[in-house]
């Protein structure tokens, strides 16, 4: 939780020192960060991280809620073990005023940073 209020104040002094105003809505995805942990593998290739479903599903909400400004929010899932591999895409699904969406989800390179983009 505190890597995830860092990583916020990080993204304010940017947009600060970049002339933007943070009180505006962002025209590009909002990022977030959480941590993969090791897959269990059976054989001696170094362990894959994945992602955590549960974590990932509440940093969606997170971003969602306040970033996108999206209020009232059902339940949010996203698919267990997803590798924590640069480019990986995949999809979490959020309940939106009782309309099911989708959200894409983009890994960002190796160390557990994902994009979150707008749910359609």
């Amino acid at each position: 939780m505190r890597a995830v209020r860092v990583l916020g104040w990080c993204v304010v002094g940017l947009l600060a020192a970049a002339g933007c105003d943070s009180g505006s809505k962002p025209d590009r995805p909002e990022w977030t960060m959480t941590f993969g942990h090791p897959a269990t593998a059976s054989s001696s290739a170094p362990p894959v991280r994945v992602f955590d479903a549960k974590a990932m599903s509440a940093g969606v909400a997170k971003v969602l809620t306040e970033n996108y400004g999206l209020h009232g929010l059902g339940e949010v899932t996203c698919p267990d073990r997803q590798p924590v591999a640069d480019g990986n895409q995949f999809q979490c699904t959020v309940d939106v005023a009782g309309e099911r969406k989708h959200v894409p989800i983009t890994v960002t390179g190796t160390s557990g940073q994902y994009r979150v983009d707008a749910p359609r």
